[in-house]
């Protein structure tokens, strides 16, 4: 679909306004396509802390054990506050905290789960005096010691279970177009310099999808540095990084200066890039340049919710994406085939794939099926191109706009490339490297949970 902002916001003006539910609400902007323009960053809001259930009370005492009783598949404990819990004999087995079984330094099982008794069942079970452990006899005779606080960490209530779900991933919240009156920022220095910035930055690129990054130098080479601080850069067929100027013979439509709709960057390779980092070196002085940024998730869950029929033809229907060009002499034809909208097991909304530019003409599906999808995707736009579901940012010479690539959408005005330059060095993290760098984190600032 070629069609372009302004006959996508005329149709997207018509639809009536969504539940604000989504999202807490904020002060109203009153005209939503103002441009965000950046101020000073003594004067913008920093980087807020998550609050997160993985970050424990420490003023509260050490988790302890009173008793302990044997039923027909679990052992039952007492704390000494709390309700009691159950542990599957099963699965205190093969989590034996004994040398025989599990490798201290690498916080790693080493036991073979085929070694474990299918039955197995303790002879003997025995809490330590002072309550700090349970020890645990097999009838097969194994021997193992398991501390109070790692079996309360690890106890299968909802409560801990939540705790521990929040600090494997935070949960995000979900935004519009008022977001550009609370757009997170940090800044470039302090970031190399103070792990509770860094942690702050992690926390709200998972919660919020995105940061504005202020204080980079003026020249390439400033995304290896923060890089250092955070994640690798995971290289694609553009390189580790890459480029993006108006060029005479472009090999990627972002490299001329023509409007770019709403998309996530590099559908047509099967290992979507995680999180996207545009570091802008030298500005647009005139009219144009902007960057447009919309929260696909959000947009993903009106549209299930106010058109599910269609919302499963965009979840259903496989779509061929490719990038077929020469970029700086090498020559590709790179193409995958995945749903607009992919699901996660549990029914959650994984990655919106939407892409003007990457979409390929071939579609393998009956025509009665490709004007179905057409319909669903038209209505998708209309949604995602409603004044109040996403919002315009110009970034300034010095700052770098960091995207989680599988959630929120971004986009460029055009501008007159002829009459001045505009010059962007991009590149990829990669979410694994940056949640383990924010648990990292959390574990030596806060003395979170250490989840092995």
């Amino acid at each position: 679909m070629q069609a372009g902002w302004h006959s996508l916001l005329r149709r997207g003006g018509n639809l009536l306004r969504h539940s604000a539910r989504l999202v807490p609400p904020s002060a109203r902007a009153g005209t939503t396509t103002a441009r965000a323009r950046p101020r000073a960053l003594s004067t913008v809001p920093a980087l807020r802390s998550v609050s997160t259930a993985a970050t424990p009370d420490l003023t509260r005492p050490q988790p302890g054990l009173v008793k302990a009783s044997q039923g027909h598949d679990t052992l039952k404990v007492w704390w000494r506050e709390g309700e009691p819990d159950e542990f599957p004999y099963i699965w205190l087995r093969d989590n034996c905290q004994c040398p025989a079984c599990f490798l201290d330094t690498a916080s790693s099982r080493v036991s073979r789960v085929t070694d474990i008794p299918p039955n197995a069942r303790p002879k003997e079970v025995c809490v330590s005096e002072d309550g700090a452990s349970l020890r645990v006899v097999w009838e097969d005779g194994h021997e193992g010691t398991y501390s109070a606080s790692w079996l309360h960490e690890r106890a299968f209530n909802p409560t801990q279970q939540s705790i521990h779900e929040n600090f494997y991933k935070l949960q995000p919240e979900l935004w519009d177009s008022d977001m550009f009156q609370r757009i997170p920022r940090a800044s470039f220095d302090e970031l190399m310099e103070d792990d509770a910035a860094l942690l702050k930055l992690l926390e709200s690129m998972e919660v919020l999808g995105f940061t504005v990054v202020s204080g980079a130098r003026q020249e390439e080479g400033e995304l290896h540095r923060l890089s250092k601080r955070v994640s690798y850069l995971v290289p694609s067929h553009y390189g580790t990084t890459f480029t993006v100027k108006s060029k005479a013979d472009p090999s990627n439509p972002a490299y001329t200066g023509k409007y770019l709709d709403l998309h996530s960057d590099l559908v047509f390779l099967h290992y979507k890039p995680c999180v996207q980092l545009l570091h802008c070196i030298t500005q647009f002085s005139g009219e144009g340049g902007d960057s447009i940024l919309a929260d696909s998730h959000r947009v993903a869950v009106q549209m299930r919710e106010l058109h599910p029929q269609k919302f499963r033809f965009l979840t259903d229907v496989l779509v061929n994406f490719r990038d077929f060009a020469t970029d700086e002499g090498f020559q590709f034809d790179i193409i995958a085939r995945k749903p607009m909208i992919s699901m996660k097991p549990d029914g959650e909304i994984d990655t919106v794939n939407i892409t003007t530019t990457g979409r390929d003409s071939h579609f393998c599906v009956p025509p009665k099926d490709a004007v179905g999808w057409y319909d669903a995707y038209l209505t998708l736009c209309d949604l995602l191109y409603r004044p109040d579901n996403h919002f315009f940012y110009k970034l300034e010479a010095g700052e770098i706009l960091i995207v989680d690539n599988l959630r929120i959408l971004h986009g460029r005005t055009g501008y007159q490339a002829f009459d001045g330059e505009r010059h962007v060095q991009g590149g990829y993290w990669d979410w694994d490297m940056m949640r383990s760098r924010r648990r990292v984190l959390q574990r030596q600032l806060r003395g979170s949970p250490s989840g092995v």
